[in-house]
């Protein structure tokens, strides 16, 4: 899933997103405890690019020969910050 080349021309971005996370885990509580325990995780990537378009990035830790190896798809909404490395 190589857009536009940037993978073999090792193109690099950081990514700042937030992930969701499971508030309840298999316990139950009181649904205002619940609300108050909401927050969003922070979270930093970086890689090579394979995409990058209206559905989000895909990044991944290590390309080889075509290959590709810890990629990760991030959606457009979760994205906070993006910067290109050089």
């Amino acid at each position: 899933m190589v857009k536009n080349g940037f993978a073999r021309r090792g193109w690099r971005m950081e990514v700042w997103w937030r992930d969701s996370v499971q508030l309840a885990h298999g316990e139950w509580f009181p649904c205002g405890e619940v609300r108050r325990r909401r927050k969003n995780d922070r979270c930093y990537s970086a890689g090579f690019v394979l995409a990058d378009d209206k559905r989000g990035i895909v990044v991944a830790s290590s390309i080889h020969a075509g290959e590709a190896c810890g990629a990760i798809a991030i959606p457009r909404g979760a994205i906070s910050k993006k910067r290109r490395l050089r």
